[in-house]
């Protein structure tokens, strides 16, 4: 049976995307942390890929320091070859990269439709309800908003700095582009800080350190958007 539609005040058919982004009644939802059984490693999530820098295995799990042992500390292991390796030797933002946050994204032309029809829709619904006739747009409805306009930038100032090594555009414009995309990463990590993280999907918490730089901030929206596709997916085989 599938889920009931939520109306977050965009175009019909968008309207009940989010679903999962309503939350229950009552105080906010604390982030859940999985659990691990005694003797249980756990695999690194699906979109936080990592290669083994020994052989071209991306299955890689994680290893914790032994508890009350200061002398250990967290570590990686691939599970093809062997190898062990130190988060050190991690990229300083550990997020989805392009290809595997947008690979399977609209189109931007296409994105940048469905963002314009959207706003206008919680535009008319914040001017119904500041009138007496309707409800405001629900959170979680505003907050898939601006996930989904901050990677509709993010990829776009991508391609412009493509563009510019190839010269077909000026630095300048791939520079205001990128500060574009920063801009809107920083609307919705506050947003996500201000909301107390319950609409937070990824692994890594909005409060994290490493989200706090112009490329933190634009690898968060890659995190937080390739878990919402995630999440997208897996209902859609449930419906069918």
């Amino acid at each position: 049976m599938s889920s009931p539609r939520h109306d977050y005040g965009g175009p019909d058919h968008i309207s009940d995307r989010g679903r999962r982004h309503e939350p229950l009644p009552g105080p906010p939802q604390s982030r859940q942390q999985p659990t691990i059984r005694n003797g249980e490693r756990p695999l690194m999530p699906d979109h936080l890929v990592i290669h083994c820098p020994a052989c071209p295995s991306n299955e890689v799990e994680t290893q914790h320091p032994i508890p009350n042992d200061p002398s250990t500390t967290p570590a990686l292991a691939c599970l093809l070859c062997g190898h062990h390796w130190r988060p050190s030797a991690l990229p300083q933002v550990l997020a989805p990269d392009y290809d595997q946050a947008y690979g399977t994204a609209p189109a931007l032309a296409e994105e940048e439709l469905t963002l314009a029809m959207w706003a206008e829709g919680i535009n008319l619904r914040a001017h119904a309800a500041r009138n007496g006739q309707g409800p405001a747009v629900h959170p979680g409805g505003y907050r898939l908003f601006y996930l989904r306009q901050a990677a509709y930038l993010d990829r776009a100032a991508h391609a412009m700095a493509v563009a510019a090594r190839g010269r077909l555009i000026t630095s300048q414009q791939a520079a205001d582009a990128a500060d574009a995309a920063v801009m809107a990463a920083d609307l919705l990590l506050h947003l996500d800080l201000d909301l107390d993280q319950v609409h937070v999907e990824g692994a890594l918490g909005a409060d994290l350190p490493q989200w706090q730089s112009p490329e933190g901030l634009r690898g968060y929206v890659r995190q937080e958007y390739t878990a919402w596709q995630e999440w997208e997916c897996a209902a859609r085989g449930r419906q069918a």
